[in-house]
């Protein structure tokens, strides 16, 4: 019987499907990885967020409490004040009785969050957002911090390090599939190196026991990060995903509406509005539209919307984005994706009329669809905001997914030749009778991730047209 053979290993021995399979693995490999080691850095970085700013910034997050809080109105009069050249976008109500208030301005180009006393109204300092590490960290997460946008056919503009991330993202798939067909026991092979690292191992065995078991048990949760993060890219997510699962405005069809979207709420590196609202346009103000909010002859301020929105079931964290304009509305958004709420069940948003006080629209978890719902609780748990149980899964995912990573990058580099300048690709098999499951699985990966199988459709060509009929290209490939 033919001895089965280890992962990045290569016998002479080994079936044609093996090696065909490893090799795409190898190639996947190559392009995913740093971007999955980028991505855990990063994520880690970002599912910390709260305990990391409330650490460096306590003097600014934290009030001693004392008597009674002061008119939300006097809080952002005072903020004001202290920055009259400023443009405030939205008020942020102390969640706590020790915490402070929270205005976010900007000023000078600068996108500020300044932080106020609820109980003094004394301005005790500001951030400027850029410099935030969670802001840094998810702009990273998101972009690569590359600005260039990039022109594609039947797509349109989209960000170039978004396009990079979305690549590796779907390339992560093919990646998870190959690789656990690559680790499938065979001949009997035991539960060490299979189920449990053999820890006792030298040399490569040891270093794929690191890569290939602990990517066995995260699988699943890799293929979930990967259709969750999905869901914020530029052409699956914009395109594919949030396009069919955006609120349908025509719930408020009698309610005048701007030409700007929700997502223009959103600061840099932060999200105020809920995923699958950020496409749905902003009503409007000044119409007797809406139901009944704000009792008539009340006057509607900040302090009034805040009353009126915990009156009807908001009691706990959110953000109130102010009218923009005389025909701004007033919308409170409480979310799971800006932390605001534990669980995505609780996803809240509403305009409010800015002269009238009618509610133009009042939007919960009940009114998504359900594709909504998936991705909204997905996005929750990608982030880790269900609690200290979440983020320690999380960070335990991220940290196994470095170890894996690592650990792969160590294989190639023991197996690669010395002292020449060669990727070490797996070889190609030789009268490979499978090119019809290649063309099936570009097609499928082509419907489900059109970035991924135009990519693979191109690697394919490259590889079977040029890198295997020119000897210099194949030995620096092989």
């Amino acid at each position: 019987m033919t001895q089965a053979p280890q992962v990045g290993e290569y016998t002479p021995t080994q079936p044609k499907l093996y090696l065909a399979v490893w090799r795409w693995h190898f190639y996947a490999g190559l392009y995913v990885i740093p971007f999955m080691l980028m991505l855990a850095l990063t994520g880690l970085v970002i599912l910390f967020t709260p305990q990391i700013e409330d650490l460096q910034y306590r003097s600014l997050m934290f009030v001693e409490p004392q008597g009674q809080v002061r008119p939300y109105e006097a809080q952002l009069e005072a903020v004001r004040q202290a920055y009259p050249q400023a443009t405030l976008q939205r008020f942020r109500p102390n969640t706590e009785p020790n915490r402070a208030s929270q205005v976010a301005l900007e000023q000078d180009g600068r996108e500020l969050t300044v932080f106020v006393n609820p109980y003094t109204l004394a301005v005790l300092g500001e951030v400027d957002n850029a410099s935030r590490w969670e802001n840094i960290a998810t702009n990273i997460h998101g972009t690569l911090l590359i600005q260039r946008e990039v022109a594609l056919p039947w797509v349109g503009k989209v960000n170039l390090g978004d396009l990079l991330i979305e690549l590796a993202a779907s390339l992560m798939v093919l990646l998870v599939v190959t690789g656990l067909y690559l680790w499938w026991p065979r001949n009997g092979q035991g539960v060490y190196g299979t189920l449990i690292p053999r820890f006792k191992a030298r040399g490569r065995t040891f270093w794929k026991d690191l890569h290939s078991v602990p990517m066995f048990w995260v699988a699943g949760i890799v293929l979930f990060f990967a259709f969750t993060g999905l869901a914020w890219t530029g052409i699956w997510g914009d395109r594919y995903v949030q396009a069919w699962n955006t609120f349908p405005e025509q719930m408020w069809k009698d309610v005048p509406k701007s030409t700007q979207n929700l997502e223009s709420l959103n600061r840099t590196g932060e999200k105020l509005i809920p995923w699958n609202l950020e496409n749905s346009r902003l009503p409007l103000s000044g119409s007797m539209a809406g139901k009944d909010g704000i009792p008539a002859g009340t006057p509607v301020n900040l302090d009034t919307v805040i009353q009126y929105v915990r009156d009807n079931g908001v009691n706990y964290g959110f953000w109130v984005a102010l009218p923009r304009g005389p025909e701004g509305v007033w919308t409170v958004s409480a979310s799971s994706m800006s932390r605001d709420v534990t669980d995505a069940r609780k996803d809240r948003t509403l305009h409010i009329d800015q002269y009238s006080g009618k509610v133009l629209a009042d939007i919960g978890w009940g009114q998504y669809s359900l594709g909504a719902k998936a991705m909204a609780a997905g996005i929750a748990l990608h982030m880790g905001t269900y609690g200290g149980w979440s983020q320690a899964l999380n960070a335990l995912f991220c940290l196994l997914i470095i170890l894996a990573s690592t650990a792969a990058a160590v294989m190639w580099w023991l197996r690669r030749p010395a002292g020449v300048f060669r990727l070490a690709a797996p070889p190609m098999p030789k009268n490979l009778p499978l090119w019809k499951g290649v063309v099936g699985i570009i097609v499928v990966m082509g419907l489900l991730f059109p970035v991924a199988g135009v990519t693979l459709l191109l690697l394919v060509a490259l590889d079977y047209l040029i890198v295997q009929r020119i000897p210099a290209l194949r030995r620096v490939v092989s």
